[in-house]
């Protein structure tokens, strides 16, 4: 059975993060996607080196395509790229507003060479507004978009960002989804359309209740310090200097089965009995937890938990992650051979579907790769293709 997107095509102008992610999950469930690079202007991703021995930011947020040289600001490339266009089921690029413009590549231009060609365009602050033309970055996202508000030691503490790229990769996600949607739309309806997604509007939707809900109360939620969270909703550190998180509720619920688990009659009793009485007192039922979790590790404490199952994980770093049993049962994590067939762990799709699963069968393409390749697939023929790359279409290597 066809993956659920094979026989699309997407035409990828995207660099960084935002823009290529969306389009690698699509990849994953079988988009032909062709990134488009040159010499000029080659994705600043390749030129990291994460990851030990292989660059592990550009692979994953590649993987599944193929690369092409193209060079956008020669008339012959531009005539290469009109002609690719008419194979294409979407034009996706996370350009700063108004780069596209100037390269007479818009909704209105794509449409004149193929009216089924969904153009999408996944910005820092919307397509709309006075500051639509304005550059954006990943923590600028955080930023104004709220995140940093509420992520902090407290309100007198700092406002700190995620420990990675978080609005990138919600922005990607909010991108891939809203691809999919216009694709259904024109396969339904037979009409393309222009998709415009932001990382501004993506934070905007991951905190949309807290966003809603501090507009209508007027009142902020703030940023809160480990004695001033709840002890049901709250993270701790074991006797091993090791983390781990408890989270439920309702937590009158579970509170007495919870503090036998502490062994700790007083914090079952008043005035710590109910979730009232122990807002209260936060500083105290802190403290006095605190005291107790200093006596197991954080292994010990999570077995006993479980055994009770009481709603408690550990915070798990990146390596941990990568041994967990649970992320390789569900495909969270999968193995993808490189080019000479070894297989390296990667973090896999987290969508099961149960007839078309999505599958990472390669790592990310070598600069221009399948330049070639795709255009001879494309009605080009050998001769056309010379002549274009004698006329500069595919640049000139420095």
């Amino acid at each position: 059975m066809p993956l659920p997107l094979e026989g699309f095509r997407i035409l990828d102008l995207s660099i960084w993060q935002q823009g290529t992610y969306a389009t690698a999950m699509l990849a994953d469930m079988g988009a032909d996607v062709i990134k488009i690079e040159s010499y000029a202007n080659p994705d600043p991703g390749r030129g990291l080196q994460q990851g030990g021995p292989r660059n592990a930011y550009f692979n994953t947020l590649n993987r599944g395509k193929r690369s092409i040289l193209l060079d956008m600001k020669n008339p012959a490339g531009m005539e290469v790229f009109w002609r690719l266009v008419q194979t294409a089921d979407v034009f996706h690029n996370n350009m700063r507003g108004g780069v596209m413009e100037r390269l007479g590549v818009t909704f209105e231009t794509i449409q004149q060479h193929n009216p089924h060609c969904i153009f999408s365009s996944a910005t820092g602050w919307g397509h709309l507004g006075p500051e639509r033309h304005k550059g954006a970055m990943d923590l600028l996202a955080q930023a104004r978009g709220g995140f940093m508000s509420v992520t902090g030691d407290g309100e007198d503490g700092a406002p700190m960002p995620a420990g990675f790229p978080q609005a990138d990769h919600v922005g990607a996600m909010v991108s891939g989804y809203s691809i999919v949607l216009a694709l259904l739309s024109r396969e339904r309806h037979g009409e393309a359309q222009e998709v415009n997604t932001s990382l501004y509007g993506s934070q905007m939707l991951i905190q949309s209740y807290n966003i809603t809900g501090a507009m209508w109360s007027g009142s902020l939620i703030g940023r809160r310090k480990h004695d001033e969270r709840p002890p049901t909703w709250n993270h701790f550190k074991a006797g091993d200097g090791k983390w781990f998180m408890v989270g439920f509720l309702p937590a009158d619920k579970w509170w007495p089965q919870f503090c036998d688990v502490l062994g700790s009659q007083e914090l079952k009793q008043d005035p710590y009995r109910t979730g009232v009485q122990r807002l209260e007192r936060l500083g105290e039922v802190t403290a006095k937890m605190d005291a107790i979790f200093a006596t197991k590790t954080r292994d010990e404490w999570i077995a006993l938990f479980h055994a009770q199952d009481l709603l408690v994980q550990p915070v798990m770093d990146y390596l941990e992650i990568g041994k967990d049993p649970q992320a390789w049962a569900n495909g969270y994590i999968v193995e993808v051979p490189d080019e000479n067939g070894k297989a390296w762990p990667m973090v896999g799709s987290p969508v099961h579907l149960s007839k078309t699963p999505a599958q990472l069968k390669k790592q990310a393409p070598e600069f221009g790769q399948h330049t070639e390749e795709v255009l001879l697939e494309s009605g080009f023929t050998w001769d056309e293709v010379e002549a274009y790359r004698a006329k500069g279409a595919f640049g000139t290597s420095p």
